[in-house]
């Protein structure tokens, strides 16, 4: 079994609405995501996948969606505190965990990636000392 990884960075801003503590009001991170696919063997152009399509399909169904937005659960309270903001908003059906962003990403990629490729691991840094891991 071979596996690649590519890694990507993003700039999403978040709140955990049910967290008593700093994290309750929206700050930033810095994320840095890496993206681990395997398959069986490689291709006729002796590739598992090119970098390059990896690259443009984790872009086009997670960087591009919440790079520079606030990500927020969609419920009572932020719809109405943040629903008429003209900012770029991602609502998600769970709070904005580092956890529940890794199960949105790994749903959304396995559903975009070649039939041979899997996905195997993401690796998820919130900041430079912390992470959370996705595995399949």
């Amino acid at each position: 079994m071979l596996s690649i990884t590519k890694i990507f960075t993003f700039e999403t801003a978040h709140r955990i609405s049910s967290y008593q503590g700093a994290c309750q009001h929206i700050h930033g991170h810095s994320y840095k995501l890496h993206v681990t696919i395997t398959g069986e063997e490689v291709g006729e152009d002796d590739m598992l996948l090119d970098f390059k399509i990896l690259k443009q399909i984790v872009k086009d169904v997670i960087v591009d969606p919440i790079d520079h937005a606030i990500m927020l659960k969609r419920n009572e309270v932020n719809e109405r505190d943040f629903g008429k903001m003209e900012e770029k908003i991602f609502w998600m059906a769970s709070e904005p965990t580092a956890e529940r962003m890794l199960e949105w990403m790994a749903n959304q990629l396995q559903q975009k990636l070649p039939n041979q490729i899997h996905l195997k691991r993401l690796r998820l840094f919130e900041t430079e000392n912390s992470f959370a891991e996705w595995e399949k």
